[in-house]
């Protein structure tokens, strides 16, 4: 006679939890910092005529929100 395995989805323990949502807070502060500072001298080289440059910034500054925005928004729980 087989008796069939319940597979109880596991429960993240409360310590674990807090320090998950603690390092997200400290990657997603950290972003925003380098994106007001790019986006300060993404202005200066703006207004000293070097539109090139800005460009160039001001990409890495989407790429800056797009990983911000994975990280805000994604799921990082253990399977």
């Amino acid at each position: 006679m087989k008796v069939p395995l319940v597979q109880a989805r596991r429960q993240p323990r409360p310590r674990q939890v807090i320090a998950a949502l603690n390092f997200r807070i400290v990657v997603l502060a950290s972003i925003i910092v380098v994106q007001l500072s790019g986006l300060a001298a993404a202005l200066q080289a703006s207004l000293a005529g070097h539109g090139a440059e800005a460009a160039w910034i001001l990409g890495f500054e989407l790429l800056a929100v797009a990983a911000a925005l994975i990280i805000a928004r994604g799921d990082f729980s253990e399977p």
